[in-house]
């Protein structure tokens, strides 16, 4: 790790006291490896490894393996994420205890851990938007959303402002917001680098804009979930007590097991390296005055429509009959299908808005026959009759890698190519080949170590 910026040091001394040297020792030891198990795709561990105390879906493994050789993680059955930033799932744990989330707005939601959380911790009723503004960041957002395979999310790529409209729609908020970085430096030396105090007074500013775009959208009587990760009471508190003088907000604070080493703040938590095993992480809670409205008014879909009757009946072998979804379609022809709960929020997002990506992405009518989408194979939603063919790890592989199969006597047609009875993907089964349509741009490339 590149030294400390000389400024950082100083004012870490001061914040940590006697704590400084078993903070800089900690930054000099290996980073923990942690992932998050999608439950809806693994019951139980898949690995060796010790649990995650303030997420029971988290796991601590002893080493960090090759994610990318792993076909359980194309398959979406886990997320590689920073065990502080699991923290999240507790905090949603305590507030369920007494309070019901039917949307959910992640606002800068990209790569995607803090959304795959939501995922996990709300009830499937609950309509999550994961939000990035940064286009290159939204695709890769768009790639984990379709791994963890649930069609309550929608994914969208806006600005704050563009989400204006929205005021009062959600009755949960998370802004883990931009910010220079100072709990990655174990992590990623590039941020050591980039550190500067110049640039801890732009992270402020931007994130001050983030939260004054961020507070309107928060419904009466919601919460608002405020995270970084870095530690100056800059970019953590003293935007929380921003927010407080307003008058429309209380912090919020939980009992912790000390055990867990997480650090109270004024109106946070705090999670320091040398205490806990993590990186650095601050997380505040606040809930908005009033009381919810109950439900909101019905928007209009602006650009996505009721698919056509022969089209539903060309998916429905695809989709599974006992969920309760709509099949919408694009001027372009892209199908989607959309749990029926959520498409007042679609409604009202697609008003404002015109970069949406809905629930599953189902894929498009070639004639009468669906091509199916990649992320359809990765869903939760799919018909149980669907056939399979069935890969043992050398030739989930060779599938990831687009390497050629060899053909399967008495099979033809799409199938869903499943490892350990998860999809990774669609082939086409023919007499003397199977076509790979797995996508090129997620090729594995990696050879074997």
């Amino acid at each position: 790790m590149p030294a400390l910026p000389a400024a950082f040091a100083a004012r870490m001394q001061d914040q940590l006291g006697q704590d400084w040297p078993a903070f800089t020792q900690s930054l000099s030891s290996p980073p923990p490896v942690s992932i998050n198990y999608n439950r809806a795709k693994a019951a139980g561990p898949l690995y060796e490894g010790t649990p995650v105390p303030w997420n029971d879906s988290g796991q601590y493994l002893p080493e960090r393996p090759s994610f990318t050789l792993d076909p359980h993680f194309h398959a979406g059955r886990y997320y590689v994420q920073e065990a502080g930033s699991m923290f999240l799932a507790y905090v949603l744990e305590q507030l369920q205890r007494e309070q019901t989330f039917r949307t959910a707005l992640d606002l800068c939601g990209a790569p995607g851990g803090k959304t795959t959380v939501l995922l996990n911790a709300l009830p499937t009723d609950c309509t999550v938007v994961a939000n990035e503004i940064i286009k290159s960041r939204y695709a890769i957002l768009k790639d984990n959303l379709a791994k963890w395979g649930r069609a309550n999310v929608i994914a969208t790529h806006a600005d704050g402002e563009r989400l204006a409209p929205l005021a009062r729609r959600f009755d949960l908020v998370v802004a883990d917001a931009p910010c220079s970085g100072e709990g990655l430096f174990r992590k990623t030396p590039e941020a050591t680098r980039e550190w500067s105090p110049e640039n801890v007074a732009i992270c402020e500013n931007r994130q001050r804009d983030i939260v004054r775009q961020t507070l309107p959208l928060v419904a009466p009587g919601g919460v608002l979930i405020y995270s970084t990760c870095t530690y100056n009471e800059g970019e953590n508190d003293q935007q929380v007590a921003g927010i407080l003088e307003k008058g429309d907000f209380e912090a919020l604070n939980f009992e912790l097991p000390a055990e867990w080493g997480i650090t109270p703040t004024r109106f946070g938590y705090q999670f320091y390296p040398h205490r806990t095993r993590s990186e650095g992480f601050y997380l505040a809670v606040l809930r908005k005055s009033g009381t919810p409205a109950g439900r909101v008014s019905k928007a209009p879909l602006r650009y996505f429509s009721k698919a056509p009757g022969a089209t539903e009946q060309a998916v429905a072998p695809w989709l599974d009959p006992n969920s309760s979804l709509a099949l919408l379609t694009t001027p372009k022809g892209q199908l989607y299908a959309v749990p029926k709960e959520g498409l007042p929020l679609l409604g009202a997002l697609s008003q404002s808005l015109s970069k949406i990506d809905p629930g599953t992405p189902v894929g498009v009518m070639k004639g009468k026959q669906l091509v199916p989408d990649h992320a359809l194979s990765l869903s939760l939603h799919l018909h149980s009759d669907l056939p399979v063919a069935a890969l043992d790890e050398e030739e989930a592989l060779a599938f990831l890698r687009k390497a050629p199969l060899p053909p399967r006597a008495g099979q033809k047609g799409w199938h869903l190519m499943q490892y350990q009875g998860w999809g990774i993907g669609w082939g086409k089964l023919l007499p003397n080949r199977i076509n790979n349509y797995f996508p090129n741009y997620l090729r594995v490339r990696m050879s074997a170590p």
